[in-house]
């Protein structure tokens, strides 16, 4: 399930376009004897000053900021700092907060724990607990291991209950506050999850359909993972070869907003091949579908339970049994902001409340530090208005220089600075900005966090130049009309003057990358 990540970045906010451009073709050689004349390359603030005269400046709501990052000069500025929708870029303060406050080292813990005695013949007198917080990667995969690992020290039955406790996080299937648009929530699109200490699978369901026998026949639909909490309703087609697929998805919750119903309705070409991808949509109750998950793999792997799987609270005196822990702070952060994972930041901001400000965590906790973090860099209080970690919201605002500002601080930090550099998606190579940055002696030159809603357009991170500098930059496009290629061309020419690298950007795409 790891490269779940992968997939369900691909569905982040909207799909990115995957093409790239080619290498420019060599030079020949000169003929002359004289030596070749030098090309001319304007000095970088005339450079920086044509940016402007760009298309979407003219019909955008534009906030622009570059700074030196050794130095904290800033080199230009556009649009009077204004304070503007920043996406996903919001992730860039949610990422150096969680690296100050948890470290890069941090793991998310979940506590498999015992209030009975387990006996030499693999008998537990009692109840088993297991306490999330919050795992963000926790996946069938490694549910699975964890059930073997419970097996391993010696318990094959449990005269009690399994008891899950999910109070480390406020609520049970929160969504991510601030965004509101109802459609979001009827169709349960991957990037708008439901939040819970104990979370599974990215807390998204994942359907695979395949076709029928016959044509003009009923197609195949199951859950990857099946769960109590997902009902499916399948009027899948098998269609002749080579017809078009499609498949349209509705989900429908009950009146407890827990179990989730999705009616399939399309056309599977019979022909379709085998590894096609499946569909990705979100659950409703987390919790729940944990707890379901969890007991068809205990008795999967002949773990007797006598009693029931409930939902409680551990008590204090419970004995620890196993620790599951997760991969390292900074490799989850990696994941989040190369791919733009809106459920792994929330889940991470919430982590960081609950252990700053105390038990439940919560998003409106991780807000209030994420602003404390932006005063202490004295960023003034009308330059930010924040609302969760992701950045998905129409209801947030920063201005420029207050990302700048976080992008400095932890470019100057020579303990976290790397691991913060490390998680962000790089030109030409990897995450959002694969496809992008691959011309002209430019792969490798930036690190940045992208951002993108519908009419919003954002690139924010770092920039290696020629000579040796590094930049920091903040470009903020909203109110956006049409097509992003143009905003997008403005992104690529200001990474390509900042960079020093001589020669003509590549076209613009019209595929998005948040």
């Amino acid at each position: 399930m790891r490269n779940l990540v992968l997939s369900l970045a691909a569905l982040s906010l909207l799909t990115p376009a995957w093409a790239s451009s080619p290498e420019a073709a060599p030079e020949p050689a000169p003929v002359a004897t004289e030596p070749a004349a030098a090309v001319a390359v304007p000095p970088l603030d005339a450079a920086l000053a044509t940016l402007p005269t760009m298309p979407v400046f003219a019909k955008s709501t534009i906030a622009l900021e570059v700074v030196n990052a050794a130095t904290g000069e800033r080199v230009y500025a556009y649009g009077d700092d204004r304070t503007l929708l920043p996406a996903s870029t919001m992730k860039l303060v949610t990422s150096a907060v969680a690296l100050k406050e948890l470290g890069p080292a941090y793991r998310f813990p979940t506590w498999v724990k015992t209030d009975g005695e387990l006996g030499l013949d693999g008998v537990l007198t009692g109840n088993l607990h297991i306490i999330g917080q919050g795992d963000p990667t926790m996946v069938v995969e490694r549910m699975w291991k964890m059930i073997a690992d419970i097996k391993a020290r010696g318990v094959s039955e449990i005269k009690g209950d399994v008891i899950f406790d999910d109070t480390y996080m406020s609520g049970e299937g929160v969504w991510i506050p601030g965004w509101n648009k109802p459609e979001d929530l009827e169709r349960g699109e991957v990037y708008y999850s439901a939040l819970g200490a104990l979370s599974l699978n990215y807390n998204v369901a994942s359907m695979v359909v395949r076709p029928g026998a016959s044509v003009g026949g009923a197609a195949l639909a199951s859950f990857e993972t099946p769960s109590d909490v997902l009902v499916m309703d399948n009027q899948l087609t098998t269609g002749r070869a080579r017809s078009k697929y499609w498949v349209k998805v509705e989900r429908k919750l009950d009146e407890a907003g827990k179990v989730a119903t999705y009616t399939l309705t399309g056309n599977v070409p019979v022909d379709l091949e085998p590894d096609h991808s499946p569909i990705y949509r979100t659950l409703a109750d987390p919790t729940g579908n944990y707890i379901s998950v969890f007991r068809e793999l205990a008795k999967a792997q002949g773990i007797k339970v006598k009693g029931r799987f409930v939902t409680g609270t551990a008590p204090a005196t419970s004995k620890l049994l196993l620790k599951v822990e997760s991969e390292r702070l900074a490799t989850i952060l990696t994941d989040m902001n190369k791919q733009s994972n809106n459920f792994i930041a929330e889940q991470v901001l919430r982590a960081v409340a609950a252990e700053r400000i105390g038990l439940p965590g919560t998003t409106e906790g991780g807000a209030k530090l994420l602003a404390d973090y932006l005063a202490s860099l004295g960023v003034a209080p009308d330059r930010y208005h924040i609302v969760n970690g992701s950045g998905l919201s129409r209801e947030a605002y920063l201005a420029p220089s207050a990302l700048d500002a976080v992008l400095l601080d932890m470019h100057q930090n020579l303990d976290l600075g790397p691991e913060y550099r490390a998680t962000l998606a790089v030109g030409g190579r990897d995450g959002t900005l694969w496809h992008r940055f691959r011309e002209d002696g430019m792969e490798g030159r930036v690190r940045a966090k992208t951002g993108s809603l519908s009419g919003v357009f954002c690139l924010a991170g770092y920039v290696a130049a020629a000579d040796g500098t590094d930049y920091a930059f903040t470009f903020f496009v909203n109110e956006l009309d049409g097509s992003t290629a143009r905003a997008r061309a403005a992104h690529d020419q200001l990474v390509r003057v900042l960079s020093g690298v001589t020669g003509s950007l590549a076209a613009a795409d019209d595929g998005e990358g948040d």
